[in-house]
């Protein structure tokens, strides 16, 4: 293991708003569409708290080294979401959209065992046991996969926001260098661990705490991110890296398909 994660905690990164241009950002302004893919993710990135929840019932608090790495992930994560609500004051854009605006939320049948509560989780990950582990990093692998093609797409809706995208980016390379490491390792060690890892890409809405949305943000994210021949090509993109996993190269292409609209 060569990813260093008491370094990791060490310098971890907290409030960018000092260090963002925000008069750069109002006067150069962004369009409506781009102003609700950064809403999205702002609410993605500040939804770590009920994904702790979900991860912690289980065998992942056992492990200390993950651990360690998901406290410091979501403090990172609390102010990506931050600098990104300090970009919708700068440029006027709503930081909530209005009630109701987007519709029903997205049922289907795939993702009914992702709504599941941290009870049935509790007890589902009970039966699991630690091998389930693998299948969390893993999943949280492809999801920082997916919200960083999701962050140069709004840069390049953006093209004032660059410095905000690429500092973004950066904090999550750093995620992606732990998170493939460790599932890397887990993947290849137990057929297990694989298993587990499969089943739980099937079923996982895309990205991560998207079954909580309404079914219209979660088709414009799709259409958005993914929709163009640009978006599918990151898509397939994506699913490549998926398949390189150890074991998993029957799923590359269930989770690119599941990106596209």
């Amino acid at each position: 293991m060569t990813f260093d994660v008491r370094e990791f905690a060490r310098t971890a990164r907290g409030s960018h708003r000092s260090e963002l241009n925000l008069d750069a950002i109002a006067a150069a302004g962004i369009t409506i569409d781009a102003a609700r893919l950064l809403r999205t993710l702002r609410d993605l990135e500040r939804s770590t708290m009920q994904r702790m929840r979900n991860l912690l019932v289980t065998a992942t608090h056992k492990d200390a080294r993950v651990t360690a790495f998901l406290t410091t992930w979501a403090f990172e994560k609390f102010w990506i979401a931050d600098a990104l609500d300090a970009v919708l004051e700068a440029t006027g854009h709503p930081a909530e959209a209005d009630a109701g605006a987007d519709g029903a939320i997205r049922h289907t049948l795939a993702e009914r065992a992702d709504r599941r509560g941290p009870i049935a989780r509790a007890i589902a990950g009970n039966i699991a046991g630690a091998q389930l582990v693998a299948a969390h990093v893993t999943v949280g692998l492809v999801d920082e996969w997916i919200t960083s093609a999701a962050f140069r797409r709004l840069e390049d809706m953006a093209i004032g926001l660059t410095p905000v995208v690429d500092r973004i980016i950066a904090i999550k390379d750093r995620h992606i260098n732990f998170l493939a490491e460790d599932a890397e390792r887990r993947l290849a060690d137990s057929e297990r661990a694989r298993k587990l890892t499969a089943k739980e890409l099937r079923r996982t809405a895309w990205p991560v705490g998207a079954n909580e949305r309404s079914g219209d943000d979660r088709t414009f994210f799709e259409k958005t991110v993914f929709g163009d021949e640009r978006g599918r090509a990151e898509a397939s993109r994506i699913g490549e890296l998926v398949g390189a996993l150890p074991g998993m190269a029957a799923l590359g292409p269930v989770v690119s398909a599941r990106l596209v609209p």
